[in-house]
């Protein structure tokens, strides 16, 4: 009798201790993206805060220690998911605005495109009609659950600045 209360008693302190020590824990970020939804490849190229700098290598959030490269291409909107859009920037502040978040971020983007150059800084924008620093500026909204089976759930709350032809205002002086 004694060895059935031991089971039941060990049993029972290894699914109460599980049931503490192994709750899945949620980690939620928010995010920002650009998105390409031309129809032609666009080469972005972020130019990070001095402070940030580190060669072709910038951190991609606030003491996470991930590191990113400044520069890269995003595919056009296909069928496929994969390769039109990027995260360039997030943290764990789900509060702050997209804009916000991106000015203390970058000092400006790049984006080339079929000859074509768009230049978003802090004070102006060139060759397309938003500023991605911009108060004024739109951006969409998802938020994104990625459940990997382990004992982390992440939740992405994520601001996508899209790149859209007929934003893109061309200079016909040239």
């Amino acid at each position: 009798m004694n060895m059935r209360i031991i089971k039941y008693l060990t049993v029972f302190l290894l699914i109460t201790s599980c049931g503490v020590s192994c709750k899945r824990k949620e980690y939620e970020s928010l995010q920002i993206a650009i998105k390409n939804r031309t129809g032609s490849n666009i080469q972005i190229t972020l130019y990070p805060k001095v402070s940030n700098a580190g060669g072709s290598l910038y951190p991609m959030c606030e003491g996470c220690g991930l590191n990113k490269e400044t520069a890269y291409v995003l595919g056009p909107k296909k069928r496929e998911v994969v390769g039109w859009e990027e995260v360039i920037f997030f943290t764990q502040n789900l509060n702050v605005e997209p804009y916000i978040l991106a000015s203390n971020a970058f000092d400006s983007i790049y984006i080339e495109m079929n000859d074509h150059q768009i230049i978003f800084t802090h004070e102006d924008v060139t060759g397309y009609a938003e500023n991605i620093f911009s108060e004024n500026s739109n951006w969409d909204f998802v938020v994104e659950n990625s459940d990997d089976k382990s004992f982390q759930i992440n939740i992405y709350h994520q601001h996508v600045f899209l790149i859209l032809e007929d934003k893109i205002i061309i200079n016909k002086e040239d």
